[in-house]
């Protein structure tokens, strides 16, 4: 359940377009939290049309625990 709802978190964030700026708290906590992981599992993923949402919901399992819990709580948040 809990890889379910980090899922759709990841996609939901992941997507978001726009600056930083413009997002909501909790999505730029995401985004801050997750950056390493973007950068890990998704470095070499050329952006746009998606890929790194796609990218980032092949390794959802293996995101890190700040990464889940960001995502997590944005979700709350919505």
């Amino acid at each position: 359940m809990l890889n379910r709802v980090l899922s759709i978190c990841a996609i939901l964030l992941l997507s978001a377009s726009g600056a930083m700026a413009q997002m909501r708290p909790g999505a730029m906590a995401a985004a801050r939290a997750c950056k390493p992981d973007i950068r890990q599992f998704c470095g070499e993923v050329a952006p746009g049309q998606g890929r790194i949402k796609a990218c980032m919901k092949a390794h959802i399992r293996e995101l890190s625990e700040p990464c889940k819990e960001a995502l997590f709580q944005a979700w709350l948040r919505e």
